[in-house]
């Protein structure tokens, strides 16, 4: 279990700080960190990094917050919507090079398969209760508010199907009703899988 988290903390801590740097280098200092800490990706990778860190830290520091089951299911709802949406929407119209592709490739299609096998293999599933979906949407619904505030006021939005500025906020309104469902049937199947996972070593 502990080289595995070892491995999946350094693949996850070595993309986002290389993305931190490109998106600083590219922009500079400020207006690079808010840009870099306005998409989802990098704030599910962040919490990927801390979920695969916790762990692996000595008894009496590790942070309880982070080894909790429901926490670390609701970790693996946040990654594995960022790949399905990066597949699904993005993977056409963003083309980094160099580095950048290196990266991209680590925070959509390295660390979300290894999270998730993490929480398959290594995570409690006895607490896990559909009650705690409400409280798991409370990060992506507070994370869209973010988005639409911020945008009205500076123009930028980091993903186009909340860009409010040239959908109107109707139909961004519509995404983001479509984008909670998907987070709440994700959720919703890891409650289910963590069951069927249950049941099936008992």
């Amino acid at each position: 279990m502990q080289p595995y988290r070892l491995t999946g903390a350094a693949s996850a801590w070595f993309a986002v700080l290389a993305q931190y740097g490109i998106s600083i280098s590219q922009s500079g200092l400020v207006p690079g960190t808010v840009i870099y800490f306005a998409f989802f990706t990098m704030l599910g990778n962040i919490l990927v990094a801390l979920a695969f860190t916790a762990p692996l830290l000595p008894a009496g520091h590790r942070p309880a917050f982070f080894l909790r089951p429901g926490v670390r299911s609701a970790i693996g709802v946040y990654i594995l919507v960022v790949a399905v949406i990066f597949y699904l929407l993005l993977r056409k119209i963003y083309h980094p090079s160099g580095l950048g592709w290196f990266v991209n490739i680590q925070l959509h299609y390295i660390n979300p398969p290894l999270y998730l096998l993490d929480w398959a293999l290594f995570v409690p599933k006895r607490e896990l209760r559909f009650v705690h979906i409400p409280f798991w949407l409370i990060f992506p619904v507070a994370y869209a508010s973010y988005t639409m505030l911020h945008g009205a006021f500076s123009g930028f939005y980091p993903y186009p199907f909340l860009n409010a500025a040239t959908l109107g906020y109707t139909h961004v309104g519509i995404n983001i009703g479509g984008l909670t469902l998907l987070f709440a049937g994700a959720s919703a199947g890891f409650v289910a899988t963590g069951r069927y996972l249950l049941a099936a070593t008992d």
